[in-house]
């Protein structure tokens, strides 16, 4: 992935989210596609997810509970030659503000294979 293909990758991601647009992330990933995150647990009784299907489950229902949601990017780290991205932002999710970065692993074909939330501190 390019810089420039991980800079469009983390701006619609960014953006997708923010208008609570499941679908649209969810059309990045393998079907097949592992994703963590320790909100998953509260949610689905796991932290990772092992399919498009599940994290669409996890997605879709952690959305429904959210009022307001608003994603800023911060920075990213793109591996060109591994395939890997870290986007990391500023999560403003009902009000409550935190540092967050996620983790992304993809395919030859620029899909996500397995990604990685994690969440810092609250800001506030």
């Amino acid at each position: 992935m390019t810089g420039i293909e991980a800079r469009k990758f983390a701006e619609e991601w960014i953006r997708n989210f923010s208008g609570k647009d499941v679908e649209a992330v969810l059309a990045w990933f393998a079907e097949d596609a592992e994703f963590t995150s320790p909100k998953a647990v509260g949610i689905l009784g796991r932290a990772t997810l092992r399919s498009r299907e599940e994290l669409g489950e996890y997605w879709r229902t952690a959305v429904k509970a959210i009022g307001t949601i608003r994603f800023t990017l911060d920075y990213l780290v793109n591996d060109e030659a591994a395939r890997r991205l870290t986007i990391v932002y500023v999560s403003e999710i009902d009000g409550k503000r935190a540092r967050a970065a996620e983790l992304f692993q993809f395919d030859e074909a620029g899909k996500v294979v397995r990604g990685e939330a994690m969440y810092g501190v609250g800001l506030g």
